[in-house]
């Protein structure tokens, strides 16, 4: 249908323009021929030869393509006419069927035009001025520029009729052709398209179940062929996004166990920091406490018969409560560094650094610099607890003669680094698994920097040292 549609739309357009074509030349030919005309009836004017002249307009009117010609006067009456008929009559150029002539200036207007009559009938009307040549001056005034006007409709029906029988044959030769081609096409679509498809629509099925190693025939560089070799490709890159998936899978159950191992982790390092707390609360400030207590009962006791030897007690009990006040000062710092809430992360680093190393023997060098402001106390608190976690490691594990550390804060990020010059490591030993839980410190700092937004990187080979390099984004309130 949208073939025949085409051709039906193209015939159409092309029948019009052939058709107005047709009328152009048509009135281009009357204009022609009324030129002609005018030449032979001038001929027998010039020779006062008037009955030649009617007889010649008789001759051109029995021409049935011939509507009328008129030979008119300047006042626009019938001169002549064949058979004599209607001279005298005067035409109205007001006249609907004059107007596509008269509507436009006289040096404007056309000498042929198509002019469509009240019941829709189409002639060519050709209007050929007549020259007041010096010859006719014999009868004429010299004034005159014209001494009349040749008018010549000629029919178009006849030309349409023929036209319309162009069309009808066209039509058919058409319709004989659309039909040739939609059975050709058929017999060819079946065999290199249907068949092919039906191919590929049982495949598609197939792959819809859920079988990945279908495949279709490559056939061709046709677009069918294309669709195969484009399905293949997929199916391909499924299979790949398939092993892949699996093992982001493995990945991730592998990163859950992980969490689960440092939650358990998180959870008994709380348990052991309350036994831990509790233990130096009985064992170190309880019998502190009771010595005192013990102590001041003694100075009451014998304060009044003994002054000399109460005062020693008291001086001892003095010394005792000093002891006591450091020990409690040491239990607070463990569990929170007021250097840290007083002074900001470098001197607490530095503090902590001299507990960590100091028995150790290890040099330690620390570059603040570059960090000239306060951070977020909750950035604060997480770069000091993976900074404390790392000089424990290498205190207890690196075996390192050295450690640098270096702390700025530029272009709105902080950035930190600790390298020490021991042992090493190799990366892929230490992740933890279900049977060890090597690695648990270094998720917990990496867990640390990634709740702030950042990211933490160690590098690190057997002989050759650590480098722990942090990098964490910094509030807009911090830059300033």
């Amino acid at each position: 249908m949208p073939l025949v549609a085409v051709l039906g739309l193209f015939t159409a357009v092309e029948y019009a323009r052939h058709r107005e074509a047709t009328l152009t030349n048509l009135s281009y030919v009357a204009a022609q021929t009324a030129q002609v005309v005018e030449n032979s009836l001038q001929h027998e004017m010039l020779s006062h030869n008037l009955e030649g002249v009617q007889n010649m307009l008789d001759g051109i009117g029995e021409d049935e393509k011939i509507r009328a010609i008129y030979l008119l006067d300047t006042d626009g009456r019938i001169a002549f006419a064949p058979e004599k008929l209607n001279v005298g009559a005067k035409l109205d150029n007001r006249d609907p069927t004059c107007q596509p002539c008269h509507r436009f200036p006289a040096e404007q207007r056309p000498s042929s035009v198509v002019v469509t009559l009240p019941d829709g009938q189409q002639i060519f009307r050709s209007m050929n001025p007549l020259e007041n040549r010096v010859a006719c001056q014999q009868c004429h005034a010299a004034e005159q520029r014209l001494v009349g006007v040749l008018l010549t409709d000629i029919w178009v029906t006849p030309y349409e009729a023929r036209l319309e029988s162009d069309l009808r044959e066209n039509l058919l030769w058409w319709a004989g052709t659309i039909l040739v081609t939609v059975v050709v096409v058929n017999l060819v679509a079946h065999r290199l398209v249907i068949r092919r498809l039906e191919i590929v629509a049982r495949t598609l099925a197939r792959f819809g179940r859920g079988q990945l190693d279908v495949r279709l025939p490559a056939e061709g560089p046709d677009e069918i062929g294309k669709l195969g070799a484009a399905f293949n490709d997929m199916v391909q890159r499924l299979h790949a996004e398939e092993a892949q998936r699996a093992a982001l899978m493995q990945d991730l159950r592998h990163l859950a166990s992980e969490r689960h191992e440092l939650l358990k982790r998180v959870i008994t390092a709380q348990e052991e920091e309350r036994r831990r707390v509790a233990r130096d609360l009985h064992d170190g400030l309880g019998q502190d406490l009771a010595g005192l207590a013990f102590g001041l009962e003694v100075v009451e006791r014998t304060g009044a018969d003994q002054p000399e030897q109460a005062l020693a007690q008291l001086r001892q009990l003095r010394t005792q409560i000093a002891e006591t006040t450091n020990r409690v000062y040491d239990m607070i710092l463990a569990l929170r560094p007021s250097a840290l809430d007083d002074l900001g992360l470098a001197p607490a680093l530095r503090v902590q650094a001299e507990r960590a190393l100091t028995d150790s023997g290890v040099r330690f060098e620390m570059d603040a610099s570059g960090l000239t402001r306060r951070l977020p106390p909750e950035i604060e608190t997480a770069l000091f607890r993976t900074f404390q976690e790392a000089l424990q490691n290498v205190a207890r594990h690196a075996y390192a003669s050295q450690v640098r550390l270096s702390l700025a804060a530029p272009d709105g990020y902080f950035v930190g680094e600790i390298i020490d010059d021991g042992f090493g490591f190799d990366m892929e030993s230490i992740r933890p698994n279900e049977n060890s839980p090597r690695g648990l410190g270094l998720l917990g700092m990496q867990e640390r920097i990634t709740q702030c937004g950042g990211t933490l990187e160690i590098q690190s080979q057997p002989g050759a040292g650590t480098r722990l390099s942090i990098r964490v984004p910094l509030p807009e309130s911090s830059h300033d």
